[in-house]
């Protein structure tokens, strides 16, 4: 296993335990100051708290997929910054725009958006896709 992969597993279980304090942190946002208006308060708890823990669930799977090469692993670990631009969104559209503070933004760009592109550079690198045989097309030589 490359040592990049190592340290793209570590990053994934770094990324969950973020994410459930993260999680749980906006539903305390919510609780004390509410949603925003048009959205029902038990529906924005419930879409925060969905969001958020299948996140983290995601970031725990691609753990454990990661240790196993096969080449659908890689992919579906690719598939996670979608939910990480759900996660954004919901939260933005969820918590009021009066209670987004310092804390939800270094959130979203420190911890989903910094971390994130960690995670996709460490699973673009060479040795990790060549561990999950996922290859460069072979590019064609003009005859002479």
């Amino acid at each position: 296993m490359p040592r990049s992969l190592k340290y793209l597993r570590a990053l994934l279980l770094v990324m969950a335990v973020l994410l459930g304090l993260n999680t749980l942190s906006r539903l305390g946002v919510v609780q004390q100051y509410g949603v925003s208006a048009g959205t029902s308060p038990i529906v924005g708890k419930a879409l925060l708290a969905i969001v958020g823990f299948t996140f983290l669930l995601a970031c725990v799977g691609a753990f454990f997929l990661l240790g196993v090469p096969a080449k659908r692993h890689w992919w579906l670990t690719l598939a996670l910054p979608l939910l990480i631009v759900a996660n954004i969104a919901t939260a933005f559209a969820i918590i009021p725009s009066e209670h987004v503070g310092a804390g939800l933004v270094l959130d979203v760009y420190l911890c989903n958006g910094l971390l994130a592109l960690v995670l996709l550079i460490l699973l673009l690198k060479r040795p990790v896709r060549a561990y999950f045989g996922v290859t460069r097309p072979a590019t064609r030589t003009k005859a002479a």
